[in-house]
């Protein structure tokens, strides 16, 4: 999954974890009924205005992991504010959407790789981004 741009501003969700389906959900404050639907991976699916912002990602019955993955920081790695906007013009497709949980947040694992050089943070998410490829998005926990 690739970034387009990065927003200059923040953009508020509301991070979820219902355990009765182990159902992991971010909702974005941008959510609207004319988002598009894709299906990210078998057990996830993502919402996005025709722009690339994301409006919602829900991951139903994911693959979850005991571990936390530890992304390794490039030395020279960028950290701003804002908010990622997905080229749609590529695949958002994801072979294995992989999930670490614990009390106060869970973490979307996207990629293979656990290597990062932009940190973008927005209100209570996190993405981390190689280049123009996302790695995995930490969401806190309200």
């Amino acid at each position: 999954m690739k970034i387009k741009e990065k927003l200059y501003k923040t953009i508020k969700s509301e991070n979820n974890y219902e355990e009765s389906v182990q159902n992991f959900d971010i909702l974005t404050e941008k959510m609207h009924d004319d988002f598009i639907p894709y299906r990210v991976e078998q057990n996830v699916m993502m919402w996005l205005s025709d722009d690339g912002i994301i409006g919602e990602i829900e991951c139903i019955f994911p693959t979850q992991i005991e571990q936390q993955i530890p992304l390794t920081k490039d030395k020279n790695t960028l950290v701003q504010n804002g908010f990622p906007i997905i080229d749609t013009d590529e695949n958002v497709f994801i072979s294995e959407v992989r999930v670490f949980k614990n009390d106060s947040h869970f973490i979307l694992y996207l990629s293979e790789s656990d290597k990062f050089n932009k940190e973008i943070v927005s209100e209570n998410l996190t993405f981390y981004a190689q280049d123009t490829e996302l790695v995995a998005i930490r969401a806190t926990i309200a």
